[in-house]
């Protein structure tokens, strides 16, 4: 018996609308997270501070976690998520997008103050060492062997395109690193109307990662980023805010998503500026 309904404040653009039936693959303080079939994920999150495309932001998460379980079964019909003891209402929740056009950019700033704040900002974990220059761990050790790579394949073999595929599921976590560091590239590629890399080749590689990195680079392939992304983008055309305001609100996003994807970013920006 339906004990409770529960009404969604904001969807993604890209929930999809046929009916559907799976699990939960997984619940965090902010998030629960619903396997799809097609093998990404959507998740339910506290706030509009959490959206993607394939999210949905209702306000009393805290009761609806308390009610449901890691691979709780439910059932997407129409607009109402159902599962045993309680519905999560769609029918009224406001959409939101997190797809940028680059109309929307006329100039990306000089990025110098944004770097220099980074510098201090960033966590020392993931692939920050990329952009500080700092002491490399694992991780940024591999990605740099990568980038570098791939400029070299580009110029022995004349392509236009970076090949940084091998980016693909580098790292731990919820989202791994190489992950975030290419959401941070396309976001880029997004703002500037520039084409760096090849998506086609990370396309391909998709499997290869978690459900999580999996959702994020679905949809940064079609240009459409998280809140805090999209949110930075903003922000940096807008004089109101300080680059040490703007990026200390990035990094604070995950545990090094944040500073992963802004390493990603200001890299593009300085592979372009490359003779």
């Amino acid at each position: 018996m339906i004990e409770k309904i529960y009404y969604a404040d904001i969807i993604g653009a890209s929930i999809p609308t046929e009916p559907w039936e799976s699990n939960v693959q997984s619940i965090y303080s902010k998030a629960v997270n619903l396997f799809h079939p097609s093998g990404y994920l959507i998740s339910i999150v506290d706030s509009i501070e959490n959206m993607t495309d394939f999210g949905l932001a209702v306000g009393n998460l805290k009761l609806i976690i308390s009610k449901i379980f890691n691979g709780s079964k439910f059932q997407w019909n129409e607009s109402k998520i159902i599962f045993r003891d309680i519905v999560i209402d769609l029918s009224m929740a406001s959409e939101w997008s997190g797809t940028l056009c680059k109309e929307s950019f006329e100039k990306i700033p000089d990025i110098a103050p944004l770097k220099s704040a980074y510098t201090h900002l960033a966590t020392e974990e993931g692939l920050s060492p990329v952009i500080t220059n700092t002491a490399g761990n694992i991780y940024s050790n591999v990605a740099e062997k990568i980038l570098k790579m791939a400029v070299v394949n580009a110029n022995k073999y004349n392509v236009a395109l970076l090949n940084l595929s091998p980016l693909v599921g580098l790292g731990i976590g919820f989202t791994p690193s190489g992950d975030d560091f290419l959401a941070g590239v396309m976001l880029y590629e997004a703002m500037s109307g520039t084409n760096i890399i090849d998506r086609e080749t990370i396309k391909a590689k998709l499997s290869g990662t978690t459900e999580g990195g999996r959702t994020l680079l679905q949809l940064s392939l079609r240009n459409s980023f998280p809140f805090y992304l999209k949110e930075f983008a903003e922000s940096i055309t807008n004089v109101c805010f300080t680059s040490e305001e703007i990026v200390k609100q990035a990094v604070k996003h995950g545990s090094t998503s944040g500073s992963d994807s802004l390493a990603g970013f200001l890299w593009a920006k300085e592979r372009e500026l490359e003779p």
